[in-house]
């Protein structure tokens, strides 16, 4: 996995707002206080929806909330985009009126009234976002000009704007955790240094799975923008909380099973179509060769040892790992024969 990906970012973005309280949470914390003081938020509810186009996938995602707001209780859309890119976009205000196109013509189309909108922005970049108005984009700009000029805000959380330390004061249950971890997810150092803290506060119920889902999102992110060897992750998860630290590992080995088994499959394909090319006979055999080559490559030969044993642990016949892994038994016997985590 490349950090240059937008996947795992969207995934565990989806994973952290999609949260019903986490979204209230950050709603409480970094809105002003004239519009919280105004929207129901007891009543807010996902809208199951997406109004992200092909052109604007590169840009953003979004999860999608309606709340009544204000004495009517007039309904309204509250927008969370995730901006992809590692840097500003250079005309935010294009990209969202475009966007908000997108949501009041579905509402035309579908003979509804249409809504307003509060875009917010969040965005963990490495530069910092410079926010400015619209009508800023035309300058020089004639006055006689501006009134034709669309005129609308959106709401920005750049993260860099706080400190580690403002965000772990946050109350809400795993929204510090979630936002530590977005923060800095292009800094490797930083998590090295600092595990303690992000994972810190995090208070697991064995009979709340979706707790235990949440964590579990929260380690796979963790692990995918970090990359990190299996030393440095077993260093790291040293340090944590003896339940985290139960589910970090067993979230890991269950990473690491899912990396070698992609590995395998991408490298099986790939040598495949090589050997097509020069002959199906022939091709089949390098094919194989170098499929289990590439996905030994990828996973690397602890992971694969983890993988082993944690298939064994569960019951596995070691004819059936040898076949689910595309190992000989030979090989299977000897990762067995070798503690789980040992060095090489």
């Amino acid at each position: 996995m490349s950090i240059t990906s937008n996947k795992p970012h969207d995934e565990f973005f989806k994973a952290a707002l999609g949260r019903k309280e986490l979204a209230i949470a950050y709603l409480r914390a970094f809105l002003p206080d004239e519009i919280v003081q105004k929207l129901k938020l007891s009543e807010l509810k996902p809208a199951n929806d997406s109004y992200i186009t092909a052109k604007l996938r590169k840009v953003f995602s979004d999860i999608v909330y309606t709340c009544p707001f204000g004495d009517e209780g007039q309904e309204i859309l509250i927008t969370f985009l995730l901006e992809h890119k590692s840097q500003p976009v250079k005309y935010p205000h294009i990209q969202l009126l475009q966007y908000e196109l997108e949501i009041w013509e579905l509402q035309v189309k579908q003979k509804e009234p249409v809504k307003p909108v509060l875009p917010i922005i969040f965005y963990h970049g490495k530069r910092k976002w410079e926010k400015k108005p619209f009508e800023e984009y035309f300058i020089p700009l004639d006055e006689s000009l501006r009134k034709y000029i669309p005129g609308f805000e959106y709401h920005l959380t750049d993260l860099s704007d706080f400190s580690d330390e403002e965000i772990s004061m946050l109350k809400a249950g795993f929204l510090a955790n979630a936002l530590l971890i977005l923060k800095h997810a292009w800094d490797k150092e930083y998590f090295q240094k600092n595990a303690v803290l992000v994972f810190s506060r995090i208070d697991i119920h064995d009979d709340d799975p979706e707790v235990k889902n949440f964590v579990q999102a929260m380690f796979v992110y963790f692990f995918k923008i970090t990359e990190f060897s299996v030393d440095q992750t077993m260093e790291i998860m040293e340090q944590l909380s003896k339940p985290v630290k139960k589910v970090a590992k067993s979230t890991y080995d269950r990473f690491v099973e899912m990396g070698l088994k992609e590995g395998l499959e991408k490298g099986m394909e790939k040598g495949m179509e090589k050997g097509m090319e020069k002959g199906m006979e022939k091709g089949m055999e390098k094919g194989m060769e170098k499929g289990m080559e590439k996905g030994m490559e990828k996973g690397d030969r602890r992971r694969s040892r983890i993988a082993v044993h944690n298939l064994h642990e569960k019951g596995f016949l070691v004819e059936e790992i040898a076949e689910a892994l595309e190992l000989s038994v030979e090989e299977v016997e000897k990762f067995l024969e070798e503690e789980k985590y040992s060095e090489e």
